[in-house]
């Protein structure tokens, strides 16, 4: 078994110094590497780690993580332990101007005020940090497995079919593989940890969850 840990950066290639120390820890492990790719789009980024990484022959699994991502300690070995071909951990987000966990079951992605599901869940659409993925499915899904769809932009603004990280969940799916969530490995966002501690229910549950007093 060989893991790459692959993180998306800016054309700037900045990443938080948390993150890179995340990685570097997990790096520690003989079987594990860590690198990034500086694009200007976290797709292209994704793509291109997953490409060059999968050029080795002994990879097994890219393992994403995005810049500004931390996971609890021990979060990637919790994911290579169900041995499914994708399993993720969870992370605040937003998705039209609510705060979120990253992950859809159904259309909507799941609000932070609604309480987690208990152990390993089927999910519709995940977002693309702490994304454990073996190496079988890209080799059966065809490229791009990321990239941004867009439609005519209609009277309310939109313009945007799938994000990045909902077209991979809509390639797999259709290539009928399993999207699984851990929602008890729940990651720290640096950029959106404030938005969930003023989300209502979840402030002092994550917090304990993180290790913070």
């Amino acid at each position: 078994m060989k893991v790459v840990i692959g993180i998306p950066v800016a054309k700037d290639h900045q990443i938080d110094i948390r993150t890179a120390g995340y990685c570097a820890m997990e790096a520690q492990h003989p079987d594990v590497e860590w690198g990034y790719a500086s694009t200007r789009d976290a797709g292209v980024g994704r793509d291109s780690i997953a490409y060059f990484a999968l050029k080795d022959p002994d990879v097994t699994h890219v393992y994403f993580m995005d810049y500004d991502t931390v996971a609890p300690t021990g979060t990637l070995q919790k994911l290579l332990s169900y041995n499914v071909p994708i399993a993720a951990g969870i992370y605040p987000m937003t998705s039209d101007k609510q705060v979120v966990w990253s992950f859809k079951v159904g259309d909507e992605w799941w609000p932070v005020s609604k309480p987690l599901p208990k152990g390993l869940v089927s999910a519709d659409a995940i977002g693309g940090s702490t994304l454990l993925i073996k190496r079988e499915v890209f080799e059966n899904i065809d490229r791009p497995w990321w990239k941004m769809e867009y439609h005519p932009i209609n009277e309310y603004g939109g313009y945007l079919r799938w994000g990045e990280d909902e077209y991979f969940s809509l390639l797999v799916k259709m290539a009928g593989y399993k999207i699984m969530v851990d929602p008890t490995a729940i990651c720290d966002h640096f950029n959106y940890k404030s938005l969930l501690t003023l989300a209502t229910g979840y402030t002092m549950e994550y917090q304990s969850l993180l290790g913070e007093k």
